[in-house]
């Protein structure tokens, strides 16, 4: 099945999950491994404004590549909003917004921070930060840079974003 008709058949399937709870707020389903903390911290960071559901599946990795995510910009956890758009470990809150707002390329399927960057939302150590890269993730595959967060003070406007 290609990319493209995973994003379409995920994206119906969530549209109805909206539908039927007549919700006007994004719709986001979390799929992640029941043990991972960064992932929980990562969810509390979320604005309220969010209806989110979690979901545990044994086979995350071959969802995630169903969804359009390579190996190569993995996390440890996936977001797919009720529209079809994914959102791929440690985004900041307000870019997961800004992306379902609107502010995405023509062919965009959603953001990835690849890896688990110290400082990034979820993965806060302190004052440890390490400068990262939100990724969108266009349709063929390929990523490009969507925002780079180079400071500790550039992560926590992101992280509140004025929720």
């Amino acid at each position: 099945m290609s990319i493209k008709r995973n994003i379409a058949v995920l994206a119906i399937l969530f549209s109805v999950s909206a539908s039927v709870t007549g919700s006007e707020e994004p719709l986001l389903t979390v799929l992640k491994d029941p043990n991972c903390g960064c992932c929980e911290q990562w969810l509390q960071a979320l604005p309220d404004s969010f209806s989110v559901s979690v979901e545990h599946p044994n086979n995350l990795t071959q969802l995630k590549r169903d969804s359009g995510i390579s190996a190569a910009v993995q996390s440890c956890h996936t977001a797919i909003s009720d529209n079809g758009y994914v959102f791929e470990g440690h985004v900041p809150p307000t870019l997961v917004s800004n992306y379902l707002a609107g502010e995405k390329s023509e062919n965009g399927i959603g953001l990835t921070v690849p890896g688990m960057p110290v400082g990034s939302v979820g993965m806060e150590m302190g004052s440890r930060f390490q400068p990262y890269t939100v990724y969108e993730i266009k349709q063929d595959g390929s990523v490009i840079p969507y925002q780079q967060i180079a400071s500790s003070e550039q992560q926590q406007t992101l992280s509140n974003g004025g929720f």
